[in-house]
C-alpha cells in the first residue's frame, strides 16, 4: 500500500481523534445536556474536520495521489458522521436554546466547534494526565469513552504504518530519502 493512503486516512482517523476531548470539554461547560449533546457535539466537530480531509482528497486524487475511492470512502465516513451528530442533537433539540434549526446550520456550526475543539485540546491533555479520563466525562459517557480509545488506537496503528512503509521504502536501494 502506498504510504499517501495509509497517511490520508491517518488525517480521515484524526477527525475522531482529536476532536473528541475538546468538544466534550466544551459540551459540558454550562450544564451537563446528557449523552446526546455529547455526542452531538464530538460529531459536529468531526463532521467538520472530515469535511476538509475530503477537500484534501479530492485535491490528492485530482493530482493522481488518491485512488477515487479514498475521497469517496471518507464522504461517506463523513456524511454518515453528520448525520448521526445531526440525529443525536435531536432529543433536546430546544432545550435551553440548544440545538440547530436545520443540517445547514449544525454543519456551519460544526466548524466553530471544530475550532473550540482544537483549540481545547491542549488544555485537556494535562487534564488526562492528572485526573484520568474520569475528569472530563460524565458517567453517561462511558461508550463515549470506549469509542475514543478505539479512535486513538485506530490513528496510533495507522501512524505505524505509515512509519513502517516510509522506513522499508527509505532502506531499499535505489529509493527516493523520506
Amino acid at each position: 500500500m502506498r504510504p499517501k493512503v495509509i497517511l490520508y486516512w491517518f488525517l480521515v482517523s484524526l477527525a475522531f481523534t482529536l476532536t473528541q476531548p475538546g468538544a466534550i470539554a466544551f459540551a459540558n461547560w454550562d450544564a451537563p445536556y446528557g449523552f446526546y449533546k455529547d455526542l452531538s457535539a464530538w460529531m459536529s466537530c468531526a463532521g467538520a474536520f472530515l469535511i476538509i480531509a475530503t477537500a484534501y482528497g479530492l485535491i490528492e486524487w485530482r493530482r493522481g495521489k488518491l485512488s477515487p475511492l479514498h475521497p469517496l470512502g471518507a464522504g461517506i465516513v463523513t456524511t454518515l458522521t453528520i448525520l448521526l451528530g445531526y440525529w443525536a442533537e435531536g432529543p433536546i433539540r430546544g432545550q435551553m436554546g440548544y440545538g440547530s434549526p436545520n443540517i445547514l446550520v449544525f454543519i456551519a456550526g460544526g466548524f466553530i466547534g471544530l475550532l473550540l475543539a482544537l483549540m481545547l485540546l491542549p488544555i485537556m491533555i494535562p487534564s488526562f494526565l492528572v485526573d484520568g479520563l474520569g475528569g472530563l466525562y460524565y458517567p453517561y459517557d462511558k461508550p463515549l469513552i470506549v469509542a475514543w480509545l478505539i479512535s486513538l488506537a485506530v490513528s496510533a496503528i495507522l501512524l505505524g504504518i505509515y512509519i513502517k512503509i516510509r522506513r522499508k521504502g527509505a532502506t531499499e536501494p535505489g529509493s527516493p530519502a523520506p
